[in-house]
């Protein structure tokens, strides 16, 4: 039997599961210790439903909306709560929650909450839930796969870091904003330790298109030798390097180096992590969608560490850039984390092309060539679908979603198609800079 604080310290999230049954003996303890939590005036108000057959999961999936994760688990369970007080609801299902997780743990079944379960009315209807009950949680359960058996717990913050005795204290609270520049070095390295390990290791957290990744692929399928390539954090493009290069991938911090190095591993490619700030050698350079994403402190700072060849490719300002961004913050307001922008790195502003260029002029770069593509930006296509989820959803997720056809993602597609690679000068949304030093 485990220590009680071994279970506490020893359990994770599960997102991938062995393709076996969890008997019913064992769901029947997990909810047996989930009605020892206390509920407020000890109404004890729970719900728990059971779900195991495929066809109910598909159901939530398309008509609800619900996380596609739900698939990977053998065993699901909506934990809903008398909603005559919704407050009391919440805490009462949290609270449920907890001894949950705690008592899969203990009998070593791995866990998953997840809030992201889709439309509330559409979830009530395919379940028979009445109106007066509160969704508060969905949980998977299941036996972890090797990956996810193997894989640490999560790093956690230490609790003298949140704790304030007697009042409330304010302390520096990080940035949430678009612009990259009210960020810092230690903000962006706190959204990397914490938020973006939502997820697992090695999960790519970009969002492009097809062709963007297909403009990568063309630039850099001609390199050859050593090349480092910055902040190359979820891996998504390390794949698009030639085989033959000896790649060097440069991250913040060591927990990103390891979202790095697990990327490289998924995609059978041996890679060299480093931290930044460590000595490198003279080689070819790579940033790839990033520059976007950083403060102009820490731009530089990463321009001080290369010499050689270096190759950007950047989302630039266009018109239809612009009024991407116009709307979503006419919509969701100031707080990036209110859009799933948040979800990828933290912050975002495309490069200025002129700024950009000063930049690297005054860094001591020469021999500075661009070229813009895409006039339309061809991530609209996976925005579309993000729209689409976010309706499905009834606002409550953009990703895990499945593709929707209609007039409009047709329309898209064929637009992409149709400007392809065509270059586009100083009216494109994405521009490949190549220049050394």
């Amino acid at each position: 039997m485990q220590d009680f604080l071994d279970v506490l310290h020893s359990r994770k999230s599960i997102r991938s599961f062995q393709p076996v049954p969890v008997p019913k003996e064992v769901v029947a303890k997990i909810l047996n210790e989930a009605v020892c939590a206390p509920t407020n005036c000890n109404q004890q108000l729970w719900n728990f439903i059971v779900i195991e057959d495929a066809s109910t999961k598909e159901r939530l999936i398309k008509e609800a909306a619900c996380n596609t994760l739900i698939r990977r688990a053998p065993v699901l369970i909506v934990v809903s709560y008398d909603n005559w007080n919704y407050k009391e609801a919440i805490q009462g299902g949290a609270l449920a929650v907890g001894y949950m997780l705690a008592t899969a743990t203990y009998y070593g079944v791995g866990s998953l909450p997840m809030n992201s379960y889709g439309s509330d009315k559409k979830v009530k209807k395919i379940l028979n839930i009445p109106d007066n009950q509160a969704i508060c949680c969905f949980i998977l359960l299941g036996y972890p796969d090797e990956k996810a058996d193997t894989a640490e717990p999560v790093f956690r913050r230490e609790a003298r870091e949140i704790t304030h005795w007697g009042k409330f204290i304010k302390r520096e609270t990080p940035s949430f904003s678009y612009n990259p520049e009210d960020w810092t070095r230690e903000t962006l390295i706190a959204h990397q330790k914490f938020y973006c390990r939502k997820t697992f290791l090695g999960k790519e957290m970009d969002i492009m298109s097809d062709y963007e990744r297909g403009l990568v692929h063309r630039e850099l399928s001609q390199l050859s030798g050593p090349v480092k390539d910055f902040m190359t954090y979820d891996g998504a493009y390390i794949r698009e390097f030639p085989e033959n290069v000896n790649l060097t991938t440069v991250d913040l911090c060591r927990e990103t180096a390891e979202y790095t190095t697990t990327a490289a591993d998924l995609a059978n490619r041996k890679i060299n992590p480093k931290i930044l700030d460590t000595e490198l050698s003279p080689t070819i350079s790579t940033f790839i969608y990033k520059l976007e994403r950083l403060p102009k402190i820490l731009r530089e700072q990463i321009y001080k560490n290369i010499e050689g060849k270096f190759i950007i490719i950047a989302r630039k300002k266009n018109f239809f850039l612009f009024l991407f961004f116009f709307t979503i913050k006419l919509i969701f307001g100031p707080d990036i984390r209110k859009t799933g922008i948040y979800n990828f790195f933290g912050p975002y502003k495309p490069i200025s092309h002129g700024e950009t260029l000063r930049e690297l002029r005054q860094a001591g770069f020469k021999n500075i060539s661009w070229r813009g593509y895409f006039l339309v930006p061809t991530f609209y296509e996976q925005i579309w679908q993000m729209f689409r989820q976010y309706i499905a959803s009834n606002g409550s997720s953009y990703l895990h979603r499945e593709r929707r056809e209609d007039i409009i993602s047709r329309l898209l597609t064929w637009l992409m198609k149709l400007q392809g690679f065509t270059r586009f000068g100083r009216f494109g949304s994405v521009i490949v800079i190549r220049c050394k030093k």
